[in-house]
């Protein structure tokens, strides 16, 4: 027995030893700005000025086992002809806003579904119809705190949904942290890598 706690005592010895060197060793995250363009209507921002922080600090809790943190590095108004996007051209007709280098998010009062018009969307991906190849992030006033990394989960790599509850990407939330699964985040790294090397995206 105490041969046992010996080597016990040892081991947490190490450990503790360890625990800095480990951290020490580890990488910062991957710092991603956004550009945050939010349509004002009578005047009016068309969300409190608290919304953005709280979804973008949601984000990073979920993105930071990933190696990835998101920084807004501007904050714009949109006029107030973009608060309610009804169409896809309403959607595309924000392209011209947009530009390689930040993740940009058009925060609205409202945001149709094009496919099912009697709906209303909290957030979307979008990707714009014409030859610019831009694609950004929608997100609407009544958007919850975690429809930001969703659709910043859309934005990197993950196109489809899933049907698992609590994924980042499923409909069925729970009251844990949403996840991103192994295939998940192998899509990730793989969607990062490639806006870092071509400078879709350039680190803050």
């Amino acid at each position: 027995m105490k041969l046992h706690r010996n080597v016990s005592i040892a081991a947490a010895a190490l450990l503790s030893l360890a625990a800095p060197l480990a951290i020490a060793r580890a990488e910062p995250p991957v710092r991603l700005p956004i550009v945050m363009h939010v349509a004002e209507q009578d005047g009016m921002p068309a969300v409190a000025p608290d919304f953005i922080a709280e979804r973008v600090a949601r984000a990073n809790l979920i993105f930071a086992p990933h190696g990835i943190a998101f920084v807004v590095s501007e904050q714009r108004s949109l006029a107030a002809k973009h608060a309610a996007q009804e169409t896809r051209a309403d959607r595309d007709a924000l392209a011209r806003f947009s530009a390689r280098g930040a993740i940009h998010c058009f925060v609205v009062r409202s945001l149709r579904d094009v496919d099912e018009p009697a709906r209303m969307r909290r957030g979307v991906h979008w990707r714009a119809r014409d030859a610019s190849g831009q694609h950004y992030l929608i997100l609407s006033a009544i958007a919850e705190p975690d429809v930001l990394a969703h659709e910043l989960g859309h934005f990197l790599g993950n196109r489809e949904h899933s049907e698992t509850p609590g994924n980042l990407m499923s409909y069925h939330h729970t009251e844990v942290l949403p996840f991103l699964d192994a295939t998940q985040a192998a899509k990730l790294r793989r969607a990062l890598q490639r806006y870092l090397r071509t400078r879709e995206l350039v680190p803050s």
